[in-house]
């Protein structure tokens, strides 16, 4: 009985000591291609996965030992900037790699600058991500070559942090109400904000702004 009793404690001790990864996206489906793709990688294991804030909370607080979060740019009821802001305060020895399309460069620099450790474009996931997990393993944060290349080459970003915000809140489709409830301001100052963001990239409507941004074309 003892030595069942300590076999169940190594076997429990050397799962806590493989990096355990949850992956979290607004659609489930997203969720388990990449879960697929992760669960065939030896060096770790696929936890659950997460679809908006709360169930997300709730992962990472039950995470034991070392946890990496892949994360795509959108839960159900919030952005990337929210959510990297709350990991990071809640649990800052948890890795996070952002996956990204194509077109959503633009949440790219933001992952970078809110302190990701890794990214990975979604049309580059079957052999970026294994070779991303493994550096991410060693203790290393990585950036591939095809990105960094491709932000050193674009202008600087002029946009600040808050008016990102109000950008990814609009590309969610809320109106100037709901953002003013959702980030605290006056919705006069939203519309201040909006009108800086219109001259900055040089558009006249909601719809021509939010297709630049998630363009990265700003």
């Amino acid at each position: 009985m003892t030595s069942m009793r300590a076999a169940s404690e190594i076997n429990q001790s050397a799962r806590d000591a493989t990096p355990e990864v949850i992956v979290a996206d607004r659609q489930l489906i997203v969720c388990q291609g990449i879960g697929s793709l992760v669960a065939q990688i030896p060096e770790v294991r696929l936890g659950q996965y997460a679809t908006n804030k709360a169930s997300l909370k709730k992962l990472l607080s039950q995470a034991r030992g070392r946890t990496i979060l892949i994360l795509g740019v959108r839960l159900a009821d919030g952005d990337l900037t929210q959510i990297l802001d709350q990991v990071r305060k809640d649990h800052p020895d948890v890795m996070v790699v952002v996956v990204a399309e194509d077109t959503e460069f633009a949440f790219i620099r933001t992952a970078i600058k809110a302190g990701a450790n890794s990214v990975c474009m979604m049309s580059q996931i079957l052999t970026s991500l294994p070779r991303i997990l493994g550096k991410l393993i060693e203790g290393h944060s990585i950036v591939p070559t095809e990105i960094l290349r491709r932000l050193t080459s674009e202008n600087a970003d002029s946009l600040s942090r808050r008016e990102h915000e109000i950008l990814a809140l609009l590309g969610d489709g809320l109106t100037n109400f709901q953002i003013s409830a959702r980030l605290g301001l006056s919705e006069n100052t939203v519309k201040y904000y909006l009108k800086a963001i219109y001259q900055k990239l040089d558009v006249n409507s909601r719809g021509a702004a939010i297709a630049k941004y998630v363009a990265g074309h700003y």
